[in-house]
């Protein structure tokens, strides 16, 4: 083969090979494709995680429904089946129920009254309305009305950022497969320079060093791609157990846009953080449980009253009636307790007052969370541009080297140079593209939405 020939033919591998390089991200495995949409809709339907917060609402709410029952009356039974180990022996004198003129002494004469040891039974059954405790009750529902609502805000938070952990996962895989598929690009391409170094040292065209050096390329392209390969497998097992299903799970994801959204506005931006993150609505919610408190300690000064209805029969023990009923009041109160109440109300003003400072610290740390991610957003976007600029120029001085590489005026040491320079070119492009995706769902997991 003439010099002339192994040029050309060089000169198609290379614009063959490092053309596939170049789009190796167009390229599937065959896999299933996930699109991120598919896997932020899986997530919410199957992460463990965020079910275990959705039953955290769902016990909640059944707090709430049992506290709401405590307005009603309470019903009390108790029944008591025994046997007496002695008999009951007591005795009734004469007159004591009084003397009267037409009968004269009741009873007549002393009386014994004996119960034999045997089976006895008492029943008991007492219900209880509360009256003054109702304001306590009420303070007790609504405080746990407020749990209901902060489970559901935590319940959000974990959405949310479950939505962050998925995109961040996608976005690492994405980046893992891209840096495989341009790998095996350049593994092949290696694979192909050393069979046509070996053929022209064959021919006595290069020098066994060149072929060695081809060599050791190929092999340290291979370890790369060996590399690559074990982290691709590890971020799609992370990927998978966030989406709740099996890790063993294969699949391929899809390439994201390179057309870019427009800028967000800072001031409209905080607006939103503001109406929509989680923290802030936590931080609101535990003020008003605190307020609640600070009130609900007050009524401890006010006496319990209850009306109470109760019956009460003894079974199988002689002379003692069998169904015994009342209605009446109960008033339980503790009127000096050493200051007690009045320290647990000087508590409860202090715990109201740190929920204050921790709301107005809530608020500034989400503006200053804001305003720091969406200037690395920023960075991010002009980072980009910079990174396809250079991308672009070394695809141009690509185009020039492998024409003036067909015309013999330069070296093929100098092609592979221009080869490495734009492998890194496409490499940072990508990695930007990414960083800039990355970046923005940090930017809006910090606005609370989804």
């Amino acid at each position: 083969m003439s010099k002339p020939v192994v040029i050309t033919a060089m000169t198609c591998v290379l614009a063959a090979v490092l053309c596939q390089f170049q789009f190796a991200n167009a390229q599937t495995s065959g896999e299933p494709i996930l699109t991120i949409e598919e896997a932020l809709r899986l997530a919410h339907s199957n992460n463990r995680d965020l079910k275990h917060y959705g039953l955290e609402v769902g016990k909640q709410r059944e707090a709430l429904e049992e506290a709401r029952t405590h307005y009603y009356p309470r019903l009390d039974t108790s029944v008591l089946a025994a046997q007496l180990i002695r008999p009951i022996d007591f005795t009734i004198q004469k007159g004591q129920f009084g003397t009267f003129p037409g009968t004269g002494p009741i009873p007549g004469s002393n009386t014994d009254i004996h119960t034999p040891a045997r089976p006895i039974a008492i029943a008991s059954v007492t219900a209880t309305q509360p009256i003054t405790p109702l304001i306590r009750i009420h303070l007790s529902i609504e405080d746990q009305r407020l749990k209901v609502d902060a489970a559901q805000v935590s319940f959000e938070e974990r959405s949310q950022k479950l939505t962050d952990d998925v995109r961040q996962s996608y976005y690492q895989v994405l980046q893992s497969q891209i840096q495989y598929e341009s790998q095996q690009s350049m593994v092949k391409y290696l694979e192909e320079l050393l069979q046509l170094t070996e053929r022209r040292l064959s021919q006595k065209v290069v020098l066994e060093a060149e072929r060695l050096s081809v060599k050791a390329e190929l092999a340290k392209a291979i370890y790369q791609l060996t590399l690559i390969e074990d982290m691709l497998a590890d971020r799609k097992e992370a990927l998978n157990h966030l989406l709740g299903r099996s890790v063993q799970m294969e699949f391929s994801v899809q390439h994201i846009p390179t057309i870019l959204p427009e800028q967000e506005d800072l001031s409209v931006a905080r607006a939103t953080a503001l109406q929509h993150r989680p923290e802030i609505k936590l931080a609101a919610n535990r003020m008003r449980q605190a307020e609640l408190a600070t009130k609900s300690e007050k009524t401890h000064y006010i006496p319990d009253i209850s009306v109470q209805a109760s019956y009460f029969s003894p079974a199988n023990i002689n002379f003692l009636p069998q169904n015994i009923g009342s209605v009446g009041a109960l008033l339980t109160w503790q009127p000096w307790d050493w200051g007690e109440k009045r320290h647990k109300i000087r508590q409860a003003d202090l715990v109201e007052k740190q929920a204050g400072l921790t709301v107005e610290d809530t608020r500034e740390q989400i503006l200053l969370e804001v305003n720091s991610k969406f200037r690395h957003l920023r960075e991010m976007r002009s980072h980009l541009a910079v990174t396809e600029a250079i991308r672009d120029a070394e695809t141009e001085k690509m185009r020039n080297q492998k024409q003036a590489y067909s015309q013999q005026s330069i070296l093929l040491s100098d092609l592979l140079k221009q080869q490495s320079y734009l492998a890194d070119a496409v490499s940072q492009y990508h990695q930007a593209v990414l960083s800039y995706w990355s970046a923005r769902a940090d930017f809006q997991k910090t606005l609370g939405e989804e």
